[in-house]
């Protein structure tokens, strides 16, 4: 799809939708592509799809879900790492009539029984291993206190026994897809923050293609173009910066392991943009010879606004502001070394241009960011359930709780995220709610956040015995970075 015509998306036009009309009009081209390092953490060697490949996998793993019996509109929960088979599964529990809920990797028992427990989940979709773990284990373990939880799903070798193994050629049945969805219902949904704990954002296919517009335009992402992706599709970053504008363009969606930090000696072979974490754009282009198109820098803390760019090897460089699951403003950098502030008012992409399709509008309201547009959830999900703790006022603009100034010249600055909320990387935790959790376990444990110059913030622990308190949350099914931090280490590598 070229800019022009995606600047006109009309009503109707879904996810799945997208992706069939690419599978029409580029079969042999190169769809998905795994990290070239894919079996030094899980199970396979690295994949290489073509449209019609992956057209095959979906449609094969919608039919495998609909086999299940699950009523339509169900909530298929996904926990993937950067591999194809997060595209894959996410393009097949839409095409099947339900709803994917994609979480972060590194979450634990405690976190999945949080968050997925107001949604219900039917089915969940994850993989044997995962370096020295086991997902597919502890969704077992999360699948005892989620109730709904029938039929826990994996991909790879050595599945354990109560979960469907995904790729064994064992499935005969055929049965039938929907065919067609409304692009204005709730397809897809993420998980928040906010200091009480876990709360949803639900999107329709609409939303979904706002919010993959604004980076698509700005970054000049062109019919046929490569995207290096080094985000999970588990959030309004992953999926609205990479996942969609993929769909929007029909080009090859390569993952990156963004550990390894891995592209190759010689960077991209055609025209390619990368989307990845703000601080990971120098060491992920440092090693290309090939500049390119465009660099996405996703900003999920304000201490990474700052940062220098003028050492990317990138045409441009984009301005990713997220703003917790609530929406993004996306921004084109004049001047590579420094970041623009967010602007006031209607916000278009491509910046600056005439006529340009309005994909977001700010304001400032008790020295917070309000935001509102297309790609701003409106309605809770599932309706009526009190998991959903978006303000909005008079006017729809909803409140980020992201606290910023004006700059004097008709932008905001950017000071600090939502008041006790630690973002760790692209991980948010409401640190009331960890509290809480700390104490159902009977461990005297002091939780705060503090400042860290690569992922952000990060969790700082306090306890009497430390590791006993580690062990404890360890036994209680939390995360490995709430458990490092509870021994005083950092846990760089566990928050991505």
């Amino acid at each position: 799809m070229t800019q022009s015509s995606a600047s006109s998306l009309a009503g109707g036009v879904t996810l799945d939708g997208l992706f069939r009309a690419n599978v029409a009009g580029r079969p042999n081209s190169i769809a998905l592509a795994d990290p070239s390092n894919r079996a030094s953490f899980t199970d396979g060697t690295p994949l290489r799809l073509t449209y019609a490949q992956a057209e095959e996998r979906v449609d094969r793993l919608a039919r495998k879900l609909r086999a299940f019996g699950m009523p339509a509109g169900s909530v298929v929960a996904v926990q993937l790492p950067n591999i194809v088979e997060s595209a894959i599964s996410l393009l097949a529990i839409v095409r099947a009539g339900y709803v994917a809920a994609p979480v972060p990797m590194p979450w634990r028992r405690s976190d999945l029984v949080a968050a997925l427990a107001g949604v219900s989940p039917k089915a969940v979709i994850t993989l044997a291993r995962l370096n020295e773990e086991r997902p597919a284990e502890i969704v077992c373990e999360a699948a005892a206190e989620l109730f709904d939880l029938s039929f826990p799903c994996a991909f790879g070798d050595l599945v354990p026994d109560g979960l469907v193994p995904l790729d064994r050629e064992d499935f005969s049945e055929h049965p039938e897809l929907p065919s067609s969805y409304s692009d204005a219902v709730v397809s897809l949904i993420t998980f928040d923050a906010d200091a009480e704990g876990f709360f949803v954002s639900g999107r329709s296919d609409a939303q979904w293609l706002a919010a993959g517009l604004a980076t698509l335009l700005e970054a000049r992402i062109e019919s046929g173009d490569a995207i290096f992706a080094a985000l999970p599709l588990s959030s309004l970053a992953g999926l609205g910066a990479a996942f969609v504008p993929w769909l929007l363009s029909g080009g090859a969606l390569e993952f990156v392991d963004p550990q390894a930090r891995l592209l190759g000696a010689s960077g991209p072979e055609q025209r390619a943009h990368l989307i990845a974490p703000a601080t990971a754009l120098k060491p992920l282009t440092a090693a290309t010879s090939t500049p390119f198109a465009s660099c996405v820098a996703v900003h999920r803390s304000n201490r990474t606004h700052g940062l220098d760019f003028s050492t990317v090897r990138a045409a441009r460089v984009v301005d990713f502001y997220n703003f917790g699951e609530i929406g993004a403003v996306v921004l084109m950098r004049d001047d590579a070394r420094s970041a623009m502030a967010v602007p006031v008012g209607p916000i278009s992409a491509p910046s600056g241009m005439v006529g340009a399709p309005v994909v977001i509008e700010a304001k400032l309201g008790g020295a917070q960011i309000w935001l509102r547009g297309p790609m701003v959830p409106r309605e809770s999900y599932p309706p009526g359930l009190g998991n959903y703790r978006i303000a909005r006022d008079a006017d729809g603009f909803v409140r980020t709780g992201f606290r910023c100034r004006s700059d004097g010249n008709g932008g905001l600055v950017v000071e600090a995220g939502p008041d006790r909320v630690a973002s760790i990387g692209g991980l948010r935790f409401g640190l009331d709610d960890l509290q809480t959790r700390f104490s159902a376990i009977g461990e005297d444990v002091k939780v705060t956040a503090i400042e860290d110059p690569l992922l952000g913030e990060r969790l700082r622990i306090e306890a009497a015995d430390p590791e006993a308190a580690a062990a404890a949350l360890q036994a209680a099914g939390h995360s490995q970075l709430v458990v490092d931090a509870a021994k005083g280490e950092n846990a760089r590598r566990a928050a991505g």
